[in-house]
């Protein structure tokens, strides 16, 4: 219920920066539009309400909790960004916590 708001008001709030634009710059890249909604934003979300739906909640929440470790190490592969200790500290983190709660949830089944 609450993604499906925040959606609209993402539609809502992106038209009305871009009403004097929109219209053209739709036109002109709709191919692209369709293709990075398809893939960036349909398909995660019925893998998601799908994970949801078979799997056990905490499943879901923790592979929800991995994502950023996964994006982070992905973006070690390119060389045009930089990474900093903050940010390599913050994921370190999300990564232990998020295996140590794996582990306390195996370990109490």
């Amino acid at each position: 219920m609450i993604l499906s708001k925040r959606f609209i008001a993402i539609i809502i709030l992106s038209f009305i920066a871009t009403y004097d634009t929109l219209v053209l710059y739709f036109l002109e890249n709709i191919v692209w539009i369709m293709i990075v909604t398809i893939i960036g934003v349909l398909i995660p979300m019925y893998l998601l309400q799908k994970g949801i739906q078979y799997c056990e909640t905490f499943i879901v929440m923790m592979s929800l909790c991995f994502i950023p470790v996964f994006t982070f190490f992905f973006q070690l592969l390119d060389p045009r960004l930089t990474w900093s200790s903050l940010t390599f500290t913050g994921v370190g983190l999300l990564l232990i916590l998020g295996i140590l709660s794996m582990w306390q949830e195996q370990k109490n089944v």
